[in-house]
């Protein structure tokens, strides 16, 4: 899978120390102090974000933005953004910044360990650790955040108080006598490791101009605790039971309308994946299942219809073709005709005259899905 990515350069120079990526999920605030360049970059923002909506949905958007950037901005952040999901139907959020912190004693010259020694101190009920990147090793501070949300901007119309989920890692780049502070936080908290995982994979892109690390990308210490940066992508477990025979029901299906005689190869195994959807949006952990198989010792002139048979059989059940190519490969979804239990199942299959063989896979809903268009998030 090719991952999409936004290269963030952390400082405004020409040949910035600290680079890092951020998966296309997320939406980049624009951080500027000009009060009429920021309002208008804000409503460019919000039509990008719900290209579907409308100028009350839009304004709103704005509206709840503007103080939300203004304190950034006035905090010196070199980037900040956000994203919004689905996650298993309920709507979801979190937000990352960076910047560079020189407000520490002795900045110039902290390791990791000194960082982490220093934030214990600073604040013994949070977890402090100190972990490995790729590009070296980091102090990470995991602290809920209360924030009081002025009347304005929620729901109510009355002030309320909001309870963050926040990860902070301090990198320190001592070649440059700086350290670089990149923090995610989420109202979200039921989704923690959703976000945790993610974060972990945008922190683990830092790059640092000049220096050369042999650390190799994933390994790093833990964090014990509800609130924990991942040991590293985590094997992907075994999928769900139901999710399994959910899939073998499907494959069943699609062998009864290919109706070819042969010998079938595996099959027996379903397995988790990260669908390429999420894997763009950097996650890596499961959030689908797949189940593989092929026939073969077919007859060429059985192969020839094999296809075509099952695309009508599923087409007739209001599934649809994603993807066809020179009549030998296919992939099909159910559409919004097919039965709601069958809604997110694909598959793709091909054959191999030459070889004889009809290779299938289906796959299951991904649980993680876009946000819809009408949802609002300041």
């Amino acid at each position: 899978m090719t991952e999409a990515v936004a290269e963030v350069a952390l400082g405004a120079d020409e040949d910035p120390p600290v680079t890092f990526r951020v998966p296309p999920a997320f939406f980049e605030y624009p951080l500027t102090a000009d009060p009429e360049a920021l309002v208008e970059d804000l409503a460019d923002l919000a039509a990008e974000v719900y290209p579907e909506g409308d100028d009350e949905l839009w304004l709103r958007f704005v509206m709840m933005s503007i103080p939300l950037v203004s304190e950034m901005v006035e905090a010196g952040m070199s980037y900040a953004g956000f994203c919004l999901l689905n996650v298993e139907g309920q709507r979801s959020t979190a937000t990352v910044t960076a910047t560079f912190v020189d407000d520490m004693p002795q900045v110039k010259t902290m390791t990791a360990k000194d960082l982490a020694d220093h934030l214990a101190a600073e604040s013994p009920d949070s977890e402090v650790e100190v972990i490995t990147l790729a590009a070296g090793e980091a102090a990470v501070r995991l602290a809920p955040e209360v924030r009081r949300l002025p009347g304005e901007i929620t729901d109510s119309g009355r002030p309320e108080t909001l309870t963050l989920g926040k990860i902070s890692v301090f990198f320190p780049v001592p070649d440059h006598g700086e350290i670089g502070l990149f923090e995610l936080s989420t109202p979200c908290l039921d989704d923690w490791n959703l976000y945790s995982e993610l974060f972990f994979n945008i922190v683990n892109t830092i790059e640092v101009t000049g220096r050369q690390t042999d650390t190799p990308a994933g390994e790093h210490s833990s964090v014990d605790g509800p609130m924990a940066l991942p040991q590293s992508p985590p094997p992907l477990p075994d999928p769900d039971p139901a999710v399994a025979q959910a899939l073998f029901w499907y494959s069943s299906r699609l062998m009864d309308a290919a109706a070819l005689r042969g010998q079938v190869h595996g099959g027996q195994q379903v397995e988790s994946i990260t669908c390429e959807t999420c894997w763009a949006k950097g996650l890596r952990s499961a959030c689908s299942a797949r189940h593989g198989w092929s026939i073969g010792s077919v007859m060429s002139g059985d192969l020839m219809h094999a296809l075509p048979r099952a695309v009508a059989a599923f087409a007739s059940r209001g599934w649809q073709t994603e993807t066809e190519s020179a009549g030998n490969r296919a992939r099909v979804r159910a559409g919004d005709e097919a039965p709601e239990q069958s809604a997110g199942y694909a598959f793709s299959a091909s054959v191999d005259g030459e070889a004889g063989t009809f290779t299938a896979e289906v796959t299951a809903p991904c649980s993680r899905a876009a946000a819809a268009a009408d949802s609002l998030f300041g």
